[in-house]
């Protein structure tokens, strides 16, 4: 397994990876949507976002200095690899009725765009602010599977960029060529 410095740089990619296709549409198209219940690039882009500030903020809020973290529970190996695998699937999902803060309401791309691309140094100092005691301890949670710890919150955040990277591209594909 990578570390956890690794884990973020393989989130970074993909956060750049959305930012470098976003940013390569006309700002007309980012709005454009395949039907009408699709979401548009800008949509997309928003949940994503949003999906990584809500843990990022959750897990800032953990390790601030002198707080004492809360651990939420004990973390399950089984159902993380299940979240993964379904991640990784052709199965549509629905945002889950727990992470409805980051269902899209029309953000701006550049609101997006300027907070987005400052998420690295944010998540370093996360991973170098949590005692390694605490690093295979529940330290967030996600709506479907519960606790997580830091590194597999980063590594779902990293799939879940990578499956919505790829609804990106068959709308960019659906819509311009």
């Amino acid at each position: 397994m990578s570390s956890l410095p690794d884990q973020v740089a393989q989130l970074d990619d993909r956060r750049n990876a959305f930012i470098e296709m976003l940013d390569g549409l006309p700002r007309e198209q980012r709005t454009l949507k395949a039907g009408p219940e699709k979401w548009s690039a800008s949509e997309i882009t928003e949940h994503v976002y949003k999906s990584e500030l809500g843990f990022l903020q959750w897990l800032e809020k953990q390790s601030a200095p002198g707080n004492t973290p809360r651990i939420i529970g004990r973390p399950s190996r089984v159902k993380f690899v299940g979240l993964m695998f379904a991640l990784r699937s052709s199965v549509k999902f629905k945002v889950p009725p727990g992470a409805a803060s980051a269902s899209p309401v029309g953000m701006p791309y550049d609101d997006i765009h300027a907070d987005w691309i400052g998420f690295t140094e944010r998540w370093l100092t996360i991973v170098e602010s949590i005692p390694a005691e605490l690093k295979r301890k529940g330290l967030a949670r996600h709506p479907i599977i519960g606790p997580m710890t830091v590194s597999q919150s980063v590594q779902f955040l990293t799939a879940h960029a990578a499956r919505h990277y790829r609804q990106l591209e068959r709308l960019i594909e659906s819509l311009f060529q």
